[in-house]
């Protein structure tokens, strides 16, 4: 081997390490960016991270804080009703007591003014005896009108009673068929009540049907008129409504009442109801025949699996 050749073979070589030398420089410089790409990675997937767990989190207390304000405000509504019967049973406690002092309250009123007329004369005692026998005439208005309020509604619910009910939808039928103007019934009835009163007593039952009547009431306007049929059955008389928007309102009353929660203290008690939806005159003209119409649509709802609604059949 010569020199030339030797001298190529150094060169080759030379070569070669300067080649190996740049892929080794490429190499390390590959694995820095390499290693900062990760390190990106990693602070990205961090962040990510984070702001997940945060937000799990802030979803949770929402929703803990939602069923907080739920609890609060059932609690509260139960102590409400607690203290509201303590002091309806007060009060029914002293009303003997009451109506004996007004009595005599009135009498010895009565007697002081014939006494005074007797004992005295003149415009001016005139008008004094005046005065007093138009305040005790008031006072005993205003108590024959509290009686004929409370003879019209129902004790435990404060709505409308069987009674006023009756009077009502006659009245509400004769001013529909003088101003032609359609009238709709909803009858009203907790699914399952029984077993809710057999199940958690008759007390939790009650504060149900108070519940109940409060949901109703939001979704009627002022001129509709909600009653207790009896028991744990409504009726609802919707003036100047026809079918099609009592069919709307009765869903939206039913909806209402499922998303409702009734909570006993320790437990949610879920609640349906069903109701059947009757139309003056499509479907009577006649008061008991309306109720009647309305009550098979009830029964048709209740057949059909309940937490439903279901209109009366019209008749050929």
């Amino acid at each position: 081997m010569d020199n030339n050749e030797i001298k190529k073979i150094k060169e080759e070589i030379e070569k070669l390490k300067k080649i190996e030398e740049h892929v080794k420089n490429k190499y390390e410089e590959l694995l820095k960016k390499e290693e900062a790409f990760l390190t990106e990675i990693n602070e990205q997937l961090e962040k990510e991270i984070i702001i997940m767990v945060l937000g799990a989190i802030k979803k949770t207390v929402n929703k803990e804080m939602v069923t907080l304000k739920l609890l609060r405000k059932n609690i509260r509504r139960q102590v409400r009703h607690q203290i509201n019967k303590e002091i309806t049973r007060s009060i029914q406690k002293l009303i003997p007591e009451l109506k004996e002092l007004i009595k005599n309250e009135v009498k010895d009123k009565s007697v002081e003014i014939i006494n005074q007329l007797k004992r005295q004369t003149g415009k001016k005692l005139e008008k004094e005896v005046i005065e007093q026998v138009k305040e005790t005439t008031s006072i005993l208005r205003e108590q024959k009108e509290e009686s004929e309020r409370k003879a019209i509604l129902d004790g435990l619910t404060g709505t409308f009673n069987r009674r006023y009910f009756e009077t009502k939808l006659e009245d509400e039928l004769a001013l529909a068929k003088r101003f032609r103007m359609k009238l709709s019934l909803l009858i009203i009835d907790i699914d399952h009540f029984k077993e809710i009163n057999d199940t958690y007593g008759h007390q939790i039952g009650d504060i149900i049907l108070q519940e109940i009547v409060a949901v109703i009431k939001n979704n009627l306007s002022s001129t509709d008129f909600l009653c207790r049929y009896g028991g744990e059955e409504f009726a609802v008389i919707l003036t100047e409504t026809e079918l099609e928007k009592a069919e709307l309102l009765a869903e939206k009353i039913r909806k209402a009442v499922e998303e409702h929660i009734f909570f006993t203290g320790s437990k949610i008690i879920p609640v349906r109801i069903s109701i059947g939806i009757a139309e003056y005159p499509t479907h009577s003209v006649i008061k008991q025949l309306l109720i009647e119409k309305a009550d098979k649509a009830l029964y048709v709802a209740k057949n059909s699996g309940r937490n439903n609604i279901k209109v009366a059949v019209k008749e050929d």
